[in-house]
């Protein structure tokens, strides 16, 4: 059975699929996060003058949910929500208990693109994210007269133990890839690997979206493959695809 190494946090989902296919799978965790700025949250959640909200990470859902009270925040039930991703729906309606838009859409690019079709100009939006957000939704939509508020709400930054985790990785027995997922999460695994001698940075590297790929491009390794979707059964196609293409060349 072919070992795959998660970068992210532990997945049943993801574990699932892999497994159902005679993979195994071992998640390694590169980030770790810090909310922030929660009254501040609050009080534009109290606002009555934005027409929708915009969540595009698991981790802005949960600053949300941490301050989050139906009956203060009862306005909100009227409003567009929007998201990237079945999952982040899901975890919208689980915490908050809001309907979001945007399940199809993969990536922010659509999704800005899904935004532009349902909104007039002089709409407005908040933003809650993090401090290495893309700058791809608030510039699309600010060049359409759709104004973001961007309120940050978390900080990202290396888990302490990613280096140790990583070495006892490639003391392990072989894995046959390492999947990626986010861009900063691509820059501390690379930026680790440099620090020690090791397999790892040989293995093929995949992607579960296309600006995690450019990342991975930019730091100078080549991808093997890109999820079609930010979804788990996507991803192991991606991985199933590569592998036959090489054991049958």
């Amino acid at each position: 059975m072919k070992k795959v190494v998660l970068f992210k946090c532990e997945s049943e989902d993801y574990q699932k699929a892999f497994n159902d296919n005679n993979y195994e799978t071992v998640f390694v965790e590169p980030l770790q996060f810090v909310f922030i700025n929660t009254d501040q949250l609050t009080a534009k959640l109290l606002q009555k003058d934005y027409d929708g909200l915009i969540l595009t990470s698991p981790r802005a859902i949960e600053a949300l949910s941490k301050t989050w009270d139906p009956q203060k925040f009862v306005i909100w039930n009227t409003k567009r929500v929007y998201t990237v991703g079945e999952a982040s729906c899901h975890k919208i309606k689980l915490l908050l208990g809001l309907e979001a838009l945007g399940a199809t859409s993969g990536n922010a690019e659509n999704l800005s693109k899904i935004i532009l079709k349902d909104n007039s100009e002089n709409s407005s939006f908040l933003f809650p994210c993090g401090n290495l957000r893309s700058e791809t939704i608030p510039s699309t939509l600010q060049a359409s007269d759709i104004t973001v508020d961007a309120v940050t709400v978390y900080e990202t930054k290396e888990n302490e133990n990613l280096k140790m985790d990583l070495m006892k990785l490639n003391n392990s027995e072989g894995p046959c890839c390492m999947v990626f997922f986010s861009p900063s999460g691509c820059e501390y695994i690379h930026r680790q690997l440099q620090t020690f001698s090791n397999e790892l940075k040989h293995l093929p590297h995949f992607a579960i979206g296309n600006s995690t790929a450019h990342k991975i491009e930019n730091l100078g390794m080549e991808i093997a493959g890109v999820a079609s979707k930010p979804k788990a059964d996507s991803l192991v196609e991606s991985v199933q695809k590569y592998f036959s293409d090489v054991e049958g060349s």
